[in-house]
């Protein structure tokens, strides 16, 4: 009895620093998180099938036979109520030691991370890069270099949720939060709100591009340069990108929102019975300050957009088109 408490002691002073050893080797969120996982079902499923098997076996040898009396009266086992406690005991600090260590490794960021600032809004992501660049709802990052995310909200909680790199951080009004993922193969990944946030809770998706490094400071250089987008096409791009058509529509339709066809220089009826003429300057106020106007027949659910004159007029020089 004694060597079993002796070596119960032994395995559990040395589980932290086994779980140490591991998680050094793990440098990449992913597998990290997908070793846990993998490690937590094997765990579990074989338990599951010990216990299982264990409980069949007993219900068949030891189950009640025709004029068989009461079984003999065993007061206890102390060798097997030690085991019976020492083992899940062993079991459930490795697992808390192990998830402690994943955990530490998602929360301490590499030196050498390339950093982003996202801000969540009703319903996108700002995205502003260290070299003062500017996307929406696009995310762009050089393949082999970690990425920290320094993320906020403009309005309310929102969720920002990589599912390809194993991440997902509060984006929180007033405080700045962030998380970090080591992109080792370029593509394309979409990245999502997973805290219902709105009606436009679903549209709420940015793309996580990653590119060659070479690639990468090319499309740096060209955004620099403003060669990328004409006003008008930097218009277009604007309004898929904030989700606008999620309410509005350019087909003329009646939905949500009013219908973008034929905005420019349209007579509108607001809710308190005024008739104002949507001209440029109202259609750069109301992006600015939804509430200060609402057209009859509609709710106000516009969120405020933090756009900047050059972009205000890009959207605008869009919507004359329609």
């Amino acid at each position: 009895m004694k060597s079993i408490l002796t070596l119960m002691a032994a395995v559990l002073l040395l589980l932290p620093s086994l779980a140490s050893a591991e998680g050094a080797a793990l440098v990449d969120p992913v597998k990290s998180w997908d070793n846990h996982w993998n490690m937590f079902l094997t765990i579990v499923t074989t338990l599951w099938a010990f216990v299982t098997a264990l409980v069949i076996y007993m219900s068949l040898k030891y189950r009640r036979k025709k004029g068989q009396g009461d079984g003999a009266y065993i007061h206890g086992n102390i060798l097997l109520e030690v085991i019976w406690t020492a083992v899940p005991l062993i079991i459930i600090i490795f697992l808390g030691v192990q998830s402690w260590n994943v955990y530490r490794q998602q929360i301490t960021v590499p030196k050498d991370a390339y950093e982003v600032n996202v801000e969540g809004f009703m319903w996108g992501w700002n995205v502003t890069y260290p070299e003062g660049l500017k996307t929406i709802n696009e995310i762009r990052v050089p393949v082999g270099r970690p990425v920290k995310v320094n993320l906020t909200s403009k309005d309310v909680l929102h969720a920002f949720y990589i599912p390809a790199f194993r991440i997902q951080e509060e984006a929180i009004p007033g405080r700045t939060t962030n998380i970090w993922f080591n992109p080792v193969q370029k593509g394309e990944y979409t990245a999502y709100c997973t805290e219902f946030c709105g009606s436009g809770h679903s549209l709420m998706l940015a793309k996580v591009i990653v590119m060659e490094k070479t690639d990468f400071e090319t499309w740096q250089g060209k955004q620099k340069e403003g060669m990328v987008l004409s006003p008008l096409d930097k218009g277009k791009k604007l309004i898929a990108d904030l989700g606008c058509l999620g309410c509005h529509n350019i087909t003329g339709e009646k939905t949500a929102a009013p219908t973008f066809k034929g905005i420019s220089g349209r007579e509108t009826i607001l809710a308190d019975g005024r008739t104002v003429k949507a001209d440029d300057s109202y259609m750069a106020n109301h992006i600015k300050d939804p509430k200060s106007t609402t057209v009859k027949g509609y709710s106000q659910s516009m969120p405020p957009y933090n756009l900047s004159d050059e972009e205000i007029n890009a959207v605008t020089t869009y919507l004359k088109t329609l």
